[in-house]
């Protein structure tokens, strides 16, 4: 504490209730953003409070100050859920995503002045666009290591807004985020521009125009214009895959005694779905794994007459992998299986360099020692007489796009996503995690299947839609998977745009091509704004 306030300096309470303000506003309208808060029109101005602040010139120090511990308490809130697992973890995991944004904020502090130090168009457009650049590739970087753990990007706040969405196919979830960015600060420009430039301006025709927030408009219509022209045709749909999803809400799965309640569970649940073509179940589910569960998981198929998908422990070489498996009705186990690439840190495994760690299961709660696949899968499914093949990706393996990319260019239909949120109790995690298997439909325009242990379990068009579907026990009614099923049993009709069935979106034949853009532009700004500043 006596080297913070060294650091620190002594304080004049003025600015310190200004830092609080900027900080405290700005990372409360961004939480309040993401799910489950639901209010994602937040991300359009969430950055104002910071902008003004850094406009007055505020130390190095006091921004680091303000948004390390605003970004900590930030981040402690939006993963709260997190201590149900480990208590310990949450509070010392969630300095990581603070210190990442807190990069970005100190590079705000000096570009905001630069940008408006009596500059025209040219350099205020040059500073939003390298802020935006900036926000973009710290949330790209993040999705590049495991400790990075990308949960939540900017974009993840529009969610529940397909309209703003739909760029995605084109510059993937990146250009949502960068929009949002420029969108804020434009508008922090106009505030300038009525409060400040132009009192320095001749009264007259131009006096009341700030081009910068017409650019940002202008994105913002360009955005909407592409949701209403990449609407599907009502008579492009067609039917894709009868699916059964088995959430059976299984706690403590690992706990001894608990495996015959367990395997009851299953065989109950997925004894009374309705006719499906393909029964889905969770992450791990078999309570045993496939090499002990396989005896009465093939006959349960074979007694059902229905192929079953499923998230399950799997041995190879003495090695445990998460697994999903198929396991046909008339022919048992399939050969083919998906093994999850991207382990959990701490959960799974431990990283390289903190094996040192006395009773770190203690520490972060219970760790497993999984091996990681080492490519995509895809299985091949049966809808009546037509084959699809099947992208499994397990528990949050929906966050890392390039996952989700490298399964579709491998050829897959659709995207299962097997998960377990049983772990983090009934909070907002589940939304959470559900938002970025949204931005994977739109991105990749392949509908997204998501069977979870707990929480959120349905189904994602390729637009982003949340379907809503008939009750067929009450059809006065209509069930949608939002808000989340803590006990969720049920089949689905699912469906996809036949337009896109042998399509692949940009995004998916070219990649992060709008985030290596962005890189290569950000040393000419910062050239462009040193210069004229």
């Amino acid at each position: 504490m006596t080297f913070l306030a060294r650091w620190i300096g002594r304080p004049n309470w003025v600015h310190v209730a200004l830092a609080v303000i900027a900080a405290g506003s700005t990372c409360v309208l961004l939480w309040a953003s993401f799910p489950p808060n639901g209010m994602p029109e937040a991300a359009y101005v969430f950055l104002l409070p910071a902008a003004i602040w850094f406009y007055h010139k505020p130390s190095y120090r006091a921004v680091a100050a303000a948004f390390l511990l605003g970004g900590y308490l930030m981040h402690l809130a939006i993963f709260f859920w997190l201590r149900n697992v480990a208590a310990p973890a949450l509070f010392l995991g969630v300095l990581l995503p603070a210190v990442y944004l807190l990069g970005w904020f100190l590079l705000a502090r000096w570009t905001i002045p630069r940008a408006l130090a009596g500059g025209g168009l040219g350099q205020r457009l040059a500073g939003i666009a390298l802020l935006a650049v900036a926000w973009t590739a710290i949330e790209w970087l993040r999705c590049q290591f495991t400790l990075g753990f990308p949960w939540l990007p900017l974009s993840a706040s529009q969610w529940q807004r397909p309209a703003i969405l739909q760029v995605a196919p084109w510059t993937g979830a990146w250009g949502i985020s960068f929009f949002l960015v420029f969108f804020n600060l434009s508008i922090g420009s106009y505030l300038h521009h009525l409060l400040v430039r132009r009192k320095g301006m001749q009264r007259g025709a131009l006096f009341s125009l700030c081009p910068d927030l017409y650019v940002a408009f202008g994105l913002f219509v360009g955005f909407f214009s592409l949701f209403l022209w990449t609407r599907p045709e009502p008579t492009s749909y067609e039917p894709l895959l009868r699916v059964g999803l088995v959430q059976p809400y299984l706690k403590d799965k690992w706990a001894p005694g608990r495996a015959v309640e367990h395997r009851d569970t299953l065989q109950s649940l997925t004894q009374i779905l309705r006719d499906p073509e393909l029964v889905l179940w969770p992450e791990a589910s078999p309570p045993r794994g496939m090499a002990r569960d396989r005896s009465w998981i093939e006959p349960l198929s074979a007694e059902l007459g229905r192929d079953f998908l499923i998230g399950v422990v799997t041995k190879r070489a003495g090695a445990s992998y998460n697994s999903v498996c198929l396991v046909r009705h008339d022919e048992g186990l399939a050969p083919a299986s998906y093994a999850k690439r991207v382990l959990v840190p701490f959960g799974e495994y431990v990283p390289t360099g903190f094996g040192w760690i006395p009773d770190l299961d203690k520490l972060v709660g219970p760790i497993g020692h999984f091996e990681a696949g080492d490519r995509p899968a895809v299985l091949p499914v049966r809808a009546g007489d037509r084959g699809l093949l099947a992208g499994p990706l397990i528990c949050y393996e929906d966050i890392f796009p390039q996952l989700s990319r490298a399964t579709v260019n491998a050829g897959a239909d659709f995207l299962f996503v097997s998960t377990n949120n049983a772990w983090f109790g009934e909070e907002g995690c589940v939304e959470q995690h559900a938002a970025h298997s949204v931005l994977r439909a739109v991105e990749l325009r392949r509908p997204v299947i998501r069977c979870g242990n707990h929480g959120w379990s349905g189904w994602i068009d390729e637009y982003g839609n949340v379907p809503h579907v008939p009750d067929e026990l009450d059809p006065g009614r209509s069930r949608n998977p939002l808000p989340l099923h803590v006990f969720f049993k049920d089949t689905w009709d699912t469906t996809r745009d036949s337009t896109w069935a042998d399509r692949q979106t940009f995004y998916a034949r070219c990649g992060d091509w709008f985030v290596y853009l962005g890189l290569a532009s950000m040393l000419p700004l910062l050239l462009l704004l040193r210069r004229k500043s």
